[in-house]
């Protein structure tokens, strides 16, 4: 039964923890292991044990982290101090094996979930105990040896028998790098222990290990430094490396720290370890320079890595149409946001509900606008906005308290213009809304690199005022969705990077059920043909999004779908998790879904002959195991208490659902979107004829720079051009119809001119398929042969036409056009410069 001291406990809040509704500020050391006492227990003896607690918290730690179950008196001693434990549990674990037989290792797990069992049932409702951590550091040999599954759903086990016990209990595993590919979606936490001696190294690792945590929060398990010789210049070392460890786990939004250790005192089994020189205290516990440092960076927060006017100011927009809802709850927490030089605007978007009235309840600038869409909205704060960051922030949304000052951190180059983090469903929105957060389509961000993105979600995203203004501020044409997508590009293209802090969290309400959902995605369709017409480059034939980057959401990464650097023969010291796969089944979903679908009405075919049924059986086996599939990979929430098949088939209908609907949006908008997007001509002069279908443009640049303006132009006309590259001896090639591709080609001679010609090839797979087709209708019935050899001459005649008058049509109407006027990327370019030498 839940503890009655629930509320004096401390408690997950979203990457960081809280006790009592405040930030909890876990700032750990280890201690132990000692020289056993009479009674077993690896602890000091009372008196001494109470001295170490004492200095413990006068250092202004708040946590101490031990290897082995506390007993009592630790436990007494650690309240009367106000210091949580983070307890360890000891069971001989795998490294003891010898031999692998299936009964030793079923030994193994039954001995380790008695002890976790009795250490849980002791412990509960102990509001002392922070957490109990189930294991630290199995060897990579010997994962690698069993295997990382095998290990995984042992401690899984494990965390649950914890929470049988004690269910208001936090449980994790000190694990470290050489293990990095543990699954461990189960804990409440993640623990690493990590010890790198080069800062820049060390910021990149904790960037990294955000994304293996997910939307929980990152503790270090044990950092610090020996201190050499124990000489004067080896414990300045030490005190250096533990100054900016703290600094750098501060900065990145690292939860929690544990300084390994806090003496040199240090026993393993009946041994004393001797020349162990981690402590911030020496064995006679006379105190070391770390142990001054630690305490200086005990009491200090983010907002202290800068002086208060040193921080640059923010203005937190939010644009709101018809919130009611949500509205208070986000703003309530956006003004108690204790940032310097922050301001909140509320753009209301023409609502004809309570919005406005909320949001006068607030300490916010209200603007009140006639219903123009999202862009405009958000145009209006940032015509508004005072703040030299300007962070957008959706009604449906709150942040962390820590959130403004992250997304300041993020901007960390001179060459970064935005920054963006996390968005994840508060823990107490309802199971429908927890499977929509699981399903396509959701605000998620494409990262290049662990802290550089493509993209980040409008939801949570911020970018210096003055990038705003340079790239025009949000396009008005994108009035519901999309805007973001555009923007960031465009911020690229204007060579500013994004950034992503992994801290900087937001908690974002999903829709509450399959309706409100359905019409989600198909409002993004429309948003999406807008996009694509808008950046026809930036998608492939299939109408996908080609991102350079990895989609990644904002839950644990599953390890195991993904590639582990190992090293030869496992020897690598950071044996790192990078994501692999994953494009093959989203492109499954996307386009073979709605194939499938299509395949499916061709079964009333089979009542001709059972061969033509074939297509709808094999359509029915994909959805099928598409589905499997999704049902197997849907996560519920930590602590769910439903049936997670259940969850997961929810979530498979989603899966199954959204690139219907969202194909359906972008089809039935595209040819809108083009009659509304209108862009400039892109071609020079105007095209003359010449024998073999041949045009010739007037040259006035570079040939390479008209061939990149014909392809774009062709893809803004909907021709499915083929990305090009560098080893083709032609600009692009485009598919004519499903027998025939077209190659443009371009030559500069003679002198002043372009030639621009398109010939045409057969597509040899296609050609193949439909001679097995014709094949097999012959053996089954003439007429089925017949039919498919009317379909081939159509098709090649389709293609001639589409790979000939078609493609000269759209070429003149684009040169046509008149000349294309100056370019204002070189102004735009120097206003940057401008910008960049002024901060």
């Amino acid at each position: 039964m839940p503890s009655p001291f629930t509320d004096e406990r401390v408690r997950l809040d979203g990457k960081h923890f809280a006790l009592r509704g405040h930030r909890f500020a876990f700032r750990g050391v280890t201690y132990g292991t000692f020289r056993p006492r009479d009674d077993g227990e690896r602890f000091p003896e009372r008196g001494p044990a109470k001295l170490d607690l004492v200095g413990i918290a006068d250092a202004g730690f708040s946590v101490v982290r031990t290897y082995t179950a506390p007993p009592d008196d630790i436990v007494e001693l650690a309240a009367d101090q106000d210091l949580h434990l983070l307890a360890g549990v000891f069971y001989p674990d795998w490294r003891y094996l010898v031999g692998a037989s299936r009964r030793q290792r079923r030994e193994m797990a039954r001995a380790a979930e008695d002890e976790v069992r009795a250490t849980a049932r002791h412990l509960a409702g102990r509001r002392e105990i922070l957490a109990l951590s189930l294991g630290n550091e199995v060897p990579a040999d010997v994962v690698r040896f069993l295997g990382p599954g095998e290990i995984g759903d042992v401690i899984a086990r494990l965390a649950d028998i914890a929470h049988e016990e004690d269910p208001d209990v936090l449980v994790t595993y000190a694990n470290y790098p050489s293990t990095e590919y543990l699954p461990l979606d189960s804990l409440d936490f993640l623990t690493f222990n990590v010890f790198l001696e080069n800062r820049e190294n060390f910021r990149r690792y904790l960037t990294r290990l955000h994304h293996l945590a997910g939307d929980r929060p990152l503790v270090l398990g044990e950092v610090g430094l020996h201190a050499g010789d124990g000489d004067e210049a080896g414990e300045r070392r030490q005190a250096d490396a533990v100054d900016w460890q703290l600094e750098t786990a501060l900065e990145r939004g690292v939860a929690g720290t544990c300084i390994f250790s806090w003496t040199d005192e240090w026993w393993v089994g009946d041994a004393a370890v001797e020349g162990w020189r981690f402590g911030l205290t020496r064995a006679d516990r006379s105190p070391r320079p770390a142990l001054g440092v630690a305490e200086r960076w005990n009491a200090r927060t983010v907002a202290d890595l800068h002086d208060r006017d040193e921080w640059p100011s923010i203005s937190v927009v939010v644009c709101a149409y018809n919130a009611e809802d949500t509205l208070d709850e986000c703003l309530t927490h956006a003004c108690a946001l204790d940032y310097p030089k922050l301001e909140v605007i509320v753009v209301d978007d023409g609502s004809t509900d309570a919005t406005a009235d909320i949001a006068r309840r607030h300490d916010v600038r209200l603007a009140t606008i006639g219903h123009a869409g999202l862009s405009t909205a958000r145009n209006e704060g940032l015509r508004l906005a005072t703040g030299d960051l300007v962070a957008y922030l959706d009604a449906d949304a709150y942040p962390q308290p820590e959130w403004p000052y992250y997304l300041a951190l993020g901007m960390d180059a001179a060459n970064v213009g935005g920054v963006g983090g996390p968005n994840v469903p508060p823990p107490d929105d309802p199971p429908a809304a927890q499977r929509v957060a699981r399903a396509p389509g959701g605000p998620l961000h494409v990262l290049l690199s662990d802290d550089r993105a493509e993209h980040v979600p409008g939801c949570n995203m911020a970018f210096w005022r003055e990038v705003l203004t340079e790239v025009g501020g949000f396009d008005p044409i994108f009035t519901s969705a999309g805007d973001d997508v555009d923007l960031c590009w465009r911020v690229l293209e204007h060579d500013w990077k994004i950034a992503f802090h992994p801290a900087a969290l937001v908690w974002h309400h999903r829709r509450p059920g399959l309706r409100a959902y359905l019409r989600q995605q198909r409002g993004y369709g429309r948003s999406e043909a807008l996009v694509e017409v808008r950046h026809p480059s930036r998608y492939t034939i299939t109408g996908t999004a080609q991102w350079q980057g990895r989609i990644y959401d904002s839950f644990p990464a599953s390890v195991t779908r993904q590639r582990v650097y190992h090293g030869l023969y496992g020897t690598a010291a950071y044996q790192s998790v990078y994501r692999g796969g994953g494009h093959t089944l989203d492109l499954l979903h996307q386009v073979g879904v709605p194939t499938a679908v299509l395949a499916l009405l061709t079964a009333p075919l089979a009542l001709l002959h059972l061969t033509f049924g074939v297509p709808a059986a094999l359509a029915a086996v994909l959805l099928v195991t598409l589905g499997i599939i999704d049902v197997r990979r849907a996560r519920p929430p930590r602590r769910y208490p439903g049936s997670r098949v259940g969850f997961g088939a929810g979530v498979a209908v989603l899966e199954f659902l959204q690139p219907l609907v969202r194909l359906w949006g972008r089809v039935r908008h595209r040819p809108h979107a083009r009659e509304r997007i209108h862009e400039g001509p892109v071609l020079p002069g105007s095209p003359t004829s010449a024998p073999g279908g041949v045009l010739m443009l007037p040259a006035d640049g570079p040939r390479a720079e008209l061939a990149a303006g014909l392809v774009n132009e062709l893809r803004r006309r909907k021709v499915r051009v083929l990305p090009p590259n560098e080893w083709e001896a032609h600009d692009a090639a485009f598919v004519a119809s499903t027998l025939l591709v077209g190659e443009l080609v371009t030559s500069s001679y003679p002198e002043g001119c372009v030639q621009v010609r398109v010939r045409t090839r057969v597509r040899t797979a296609a050609a193949v398929l439909y001679a097995l087709a014709a094949l097999v209708g012959l053996a089954v019935q003439p007429l089925a042969a017949a039919a498919v050899a009317a379909l081939v001459v159509a098709e090649l005649g389709r293609g001639m036409v589409r790979s000939g008058p078609r493609v000269r049509r759209i070429i003149r109407r684009a040169a046509e056009s008149g000349p294309i006027s100056e370019p204002e990327r070189s102004l735009r370019g120097r206003s940057r410069a401008q910008h960049r030498t002024a901060r």
